[in-house]
């Protein structure tokens, strides 16, 4: 796949994952501050004690936002990207870092375009 038909892509399934989100009252607000929050927590922390950390909150857009990257990385079910990702070697880790950093720029421009803060 060349890449601007990635990035395009990959824009049109953030845009679809933001739509999602804004639907939900009770989650868009929680779902814009942790995208926003959580490519500084993958370059801090690496992209496996992120994603440990965000499958083990309780919430539904921590377990949105979960759902939504296992679906982009094509990942199978729940359990299997957690274990994907600790298991890459390093040259992978490092590709598929890039990858969700990329998808999570997306996923903050079209979160602070589509989202707006409820009073």
């Amino acid at each position: 796949m060349a890449v601007k038909d990635l990035e395009k892509e990959r824009a049109i399934f953030a845009y679809q994952c933001v739509e999602r989100a804004n639907s939900d009252k009770g989650l868009k607000d929680d779902y814009k501050s942790y995208v926003k929050k959580i490519p500084t927590m993958i370059l801090t922390n690496g992209l496996g004690a992120t994603f440990a950390f965000i499958y083990s909150k309780n919430g539904k857009a921590y377990e949105l936002i979960y759902t939504q990257t296992n679906e982009w990385l094509k990942k199978d079910d729940k359990n299997d990207l957690i274990d994907w990702i600790i298991n890459l070697e390093s040259t992978e880790y490092r590709a598929v870092t890039n990858e969700v950093l990329a998808l999570f720029g997306w996923l903050k421009r079209f979160a602070d375009g589509m989202i707006e803060k409820d009073s």
